[in-house]
């Protein structure tokens, strides 16, 4: 017999601006991190010091320059984003190798299976679950466009 086993997804809020500034920050802090500041300063189309000051909490970029920044780290709005509840996918991306995808795929599905052994699968499980499916998501979503470019859905 299986547990009951209640659902509950948080409702968005709305975000202060201090909030929104330190989210944004770590997505630009992941981006500096790779790429350095001067490089994503050119990428976003602003100043070193506007990284500078946006890292340190001082300010919030432009909405333009926030989302400029996404060219050349796609995360960057990750955090901003995850905290509506929402998450930033592109709308193309190439397919990979088919078979690599399949045996990732089927490592997560693997653990899916193991974490219902006690029926519930707990909080951790599905951190780690989704940590295997993820990096796979952009070429399982490929093969989905692929095939609707086939039908002629695209």
């Amino acid at each position: 017999m299986r547990p009951e086993r209640n659902t509950v997804v948080r409702k968005a809020e709305r975000l202060t601006k201090d909030r929104a500034k330190s989210l944004l920050a770590s997505g630009l802090q992941r981006a500096v991190s790779k790429h350095g500041a001067d490089e994503v300063a050119l990428a976003a189309g602003c100043t070193k010091r506007c990284i500078e000051k946006a890292l340190a909490h001082d300010t919030m970029p432009s909405m333009e320059t926030a989302l400029n920044a996404l060219t050349i780290e796609a995360t960057v709005l990750d955090e901003l984003l995850a905290a509506y509840g929402l998450r930033l996918c592109p709308l193309r991306s190439e397919a990979a190798n088919d078979l690599l995808v399949a045996g990732g795929v089927i490592d997560a599905m693997g653990k899916l299976v193991s974490a219902h052994a006690d029926g519930v699968r707990d909080h951790n499980e599905t951190l780690s679950i989704a940590a295997l499916l993820r990096p796979h998501l952009p070429a399982i979503q490929a093969i989905v466009r692929e095939a609707d470019e086939l039908r002629g859905a695209a």
